[in-house]
């Protein structure tokens, strides 16, 4: 997995904060407008707008002790890179959770026979009028307000057409000098460890802070593509669920 986007810029730093996620700006097709369940769902990699920036001291310090030094300047890059697999993977491991068949990918490889849902994602700043908060946007203590513009396509004989899309949204200025913690129900993280690694992405760890941060925005773009999948009918029933329901 790599990352797609050219842009990446610098920004001052100067909040520390954790990560508390919700969701907005929700369009959903209706009911049965998926069609039937897709034989694979693809989670491409994201792209990150110019006002976001990834820097994680410890991570690179991890890399370097690995592969050897790098220029500066390839930190951003590398740091982005390995957030982006995070992200990618949390949302591959959610929708593998709830019975779906995802993997880490892109469009390019796919033709229009193999019938698979598209997700992309582009991270940027929350827009909240005020240029010094959108300058310390970013992963990691002392950065906040990233949401992902998530879109949905469904790829068939029939063509291409989006069927879903939303924001997924990571704050972390509300609680400042706290740690951010995984939501409760996240995919684990053996089995994003997984993904990553299978996809022969840097065995090197994130930061605690930036880590999660990554997770909690992958986790709820994961979540709201499991509710679409619930509303077309794609996801079997718990066994005992429909004993469970109330005669009506």
């Amino acid at each position: 997995m790599r990352l797609t986007s050219a842009f990446l810029a610098l920004a001052a730093l100067a909040l520390a904060g954790c990560a508390n996620t919700n969701v907005s700006n929700l369009s959903l097709g209706g009911a049965g407008s998926g069609g039937a369940k897709p034989r694979a769902i693809i989670v491409s990699d994201f792209v990150f707008s110019p006002d976001v920036v990834a820097l994680d001291r410890g991570f690179t310090a991890r890399l370097e002790r690995k592969i050897g030094s790098f220029p500066t300047h390839e930190r951003k890059q590398r740091t982005a890179e390995r957030v982006n697999d995070e992200i990618v993977a949390t949302i591959v491991a959610t929708l593998r959770a709830a019975g779906l068949d995802a993997q880490p990918g892109s469009e390019e490889g796919l033709s229009l026979s193999d019938d698979a849902l598209v997700v992309t994602g582009r991270l940027r700043a929350v827009d909240e009028g005020n240029r010094t908060q959108r300058n310390v946007i970013g992963f990691g203590a002392g950065r906040s307000g990233v949401v992902a513009d998530m879109a949905v396509s469904r790829l068939s004989s029939a063509g291409k057409r989006q069927v879903l899309s939303f924001t997924a949204e990571a704050q972390s200025r509300r609680r400042p000098g706290m740690v951010a913690t995984a939501p409760v129900g996240m995919a684990s993280g053996a089995a994003i460890a997984a993904i990553t690694a299978a996809g022969g992405v840097a065995s090197e760890k994130l930061s605690a802070d930036v880590e999660a941060q990554a997770r909690a925005v992958g986790h709820a773009a994961g979540e709201k593509i499991v509710a679409y999948a619930k509303e077309q009918g794609w996801l079997a029933k718990p066994a005992g669920a429909e004993a469970a329901e109330p005669a009506n």
